[in-house]
């Protein structure tokens, strides 16, 4: 499979954020991996957000969870879809490097498991 993305919603990234109320703002990623309906990735950067305000840089943030709870968990989705292509290629199944690329818009998510269980 090369690409599969959220499309882009009607919400802001201010909105998102003061929506969100107090949470954890996640951007980019180092990596990752899924086993059937489960997956894992640790975020490039994250961000404590606290009543609606990004406040402080976190370290080492790693989401996991079952893949369709989580998007029955989406709330909210930002109006700022973006894609960049040509930065990796998909080797699972013997692929061989299928070039994919990444992107999507901003997506607020209620209950999302950060850090482990």
């Amino acid at each position: 499979m090369t690409n599969t993305f959220i499309d882009q919603g009607d919400k802001t990234f201010d909105e998102l954020i003061s929506m969100m109320g107090d949470g954890v703002y996640c951007v980019d990623y180092l990596g990752g991996m899924t086993n059937l309906e489960m997956f894992t990735f640790t975020a490039g950067k994250a961000f404590e957000v606290r009543e609606g305000k990004i406040k402080r840089l976190l370290k080492d943030v790693v989401l996991s969870g079952n893949v369709f709870q989580t998007l029955n968990n989406v709330i909210a989705i930002g109006n700022d879809l973006q894609h960049f292509g040509g930065l990796g290629g998909c080797g699972k199944g013997g692929q061989n490097g299928l070039p994919v690329s990444v992107g999507g818009p901003h997506v607020l998510i209620d209950n999302i498991v950060i850090g482990g269980k």
